[in-house]
């Protein structure tokens, strides 16, 4: 009995991973393609800019549907159904030949994102209690796979599908596909063990709106998302302002993604016994001030910096995830939070960076935006000092035996 255990064990974990490959591709893929897009449909800078502005503040918008979603359909169910979405939207690509098409088809991925976000998160405090952080790593890590193959690739594909920027954003509807097909066993058992259970206890959702530390892993949320998304549009610009050339700036950026894609699956797998996240969200904070200041300063590579800022990044997004699957103890209430901390957490750090860009036009530098950023970082590392310590939840005898005995 214990092999087939662990062997469902690790193709869940496997699952989670690839699953996780879809919550990104759609909106990171774009860029690249940007300049191809714009001259096939005429667009102008603003409608373009909607493209990837859209899916991040229907990230915001549409997370605490989620809890509702999973109330009528199932946890399992519900993260399938979300996934269809952002695979059909994607696919959908293939015949977005006018602007309008175009940008539904980020709205409609942006809100399979949302719903799949928090549902995730349920998921692991549902099936992985006993290891949230690492398994808020391996989300995170499969997120950022899934971003660097279609940021890295998009273009290859559309010069060997002779320049057709519809079929290089299309394909990454396989990694839908591909999700889908390795989260059936995932269903079947879920499907399993409710027809054993007889009927299921529907338990009414709640966002935990009147929780104040709810509002502030909500803020904490909002600010390293902001910095994360201002880094990753304006960090290749600061650096070409400095004076190196275009490919230099591109291949910092690209270490940047690298370092936090790297960091964001080891940190978690470190912090996973500890109870106190304090060090570790303030040690992040500073690594990407600190390499804000050496790019402010240019006493040092570009490169050194990027590889700073990285590792803060990757800290940062998955403590910000794990802070409230620690306050929780079922899936549906991790579901909630993890809602609302989205909910309000995308929608001001998808302003962040068109402020950063504001500040660039009225200063004409990016000196003063970016110190902007270490201020917000700053801020960051007073909230941390706020940030409560693990408590030591009883957890209910049923969840503890979700994560290992219950896998037959």
């Amino acid at each position: 009995m214990k092999k087939p255990k662990n062997l469902y064990l690790i193709w869940s974990v496997f699952a989670l991973f690839i699953i996780s490959m879809n919550l990104r591709a759609s909106i990171t893929s774009i860029s690249p393609v940007l300049k191809n897009i714009q001259a096939d449909l005429h667009m102008s800078s603003v409608s373009i800019s909607l493209l990837t502005a859209l899916p991040v503040f229907c990230m915001g918008i549409f997370a605490p549907v989620a809890g509702k979603l999973s109330e009528r359909w199932g946890l399992e169910m519900t993260i399938a159904l979300s996934v269809l979405v952002i695979g059909a939207s994607t696919a959908l690509r293939l015949v977005a030949t006018f602007p309008l098409l175009l940008l539904m088809t980020a709205v409609f991925a942006g809100i399979g994102i949302a719903i799949t976000g928090p549902l995730i998160s349920g998921y692991i405090k549902k099936h992985f209690p006993k290891a949230t952080s690492s398994m808020i790593g391996v989300y995170s890590a499969g997120m950022g796979v899934g971003a660097s193959l279609s940021a890295g690739l998009v273009v290859p594909v559309m010069h060997t599908f002779h320049n057709s920027w519809n079929v290089a954003l299309a394909i990454w509807a396989l990694l839908a596909v591909i999700g889908i097909i390795v989260w059936i066993p995932i269903l079947k058992r879920s499907t399993k063990k409710k027809n054993e259970a007889g009927k299921t206890i529907n338990q009414k959702t709640h966002l935990p709106w009147k929780n104040r530390y709810a509002w502030l892993l909500m803020i904490i949320f909002a600010l390293q998302s902001g910095v994360y998304y201002s880094l990753a549009t304006w960090l290749a610009p600061k650096v070409q302002e400095i004076g190196f050339s275009a490919g230099y700036a591109a291949t910092v950026v690209t270490i940047f993604s690298l370092m936090q894609m790297i960091c964001s699956l080891i940190i978690p797998i470190l912090i996973n016994k500890s109870v106190n996240r304090k060090p570790w969200l303030i040690l992040s904070a500073s690594c990407s001030a600190i390499g804000i200041i050496l790019l402010l300063t240019g006493s040092i590579s570009p490169m050194i910096g990027a590889v700073l800022m990285g590792i803060g990044a990757g800290g940062l997004f998955p403590l910000a995830m794990i802070l409230p699957l620690d306050e929780t103890t079922t899936a549906i209430d991790a579901s909630q939070w993890t809602a609302m901390v989205q909910f309000g957490g995308y929608l001001i750090s998808g302003v962040i960076p068109m402020l950063v860009g504001v500040v660039k036009d009225v200063t004409n530098t990016y000196n003063y935006a970016f110190m902007a950023l270490l201020f917000i970082l700053l801020i960051i590392i007073f909230l941390s000092l706020i940030v409560r310590k693990k408590p030591e939840f009883n957890l209910p005898a049923n969840e503890l035996g979700t994560s290992t005995g219950s896998v037959e």
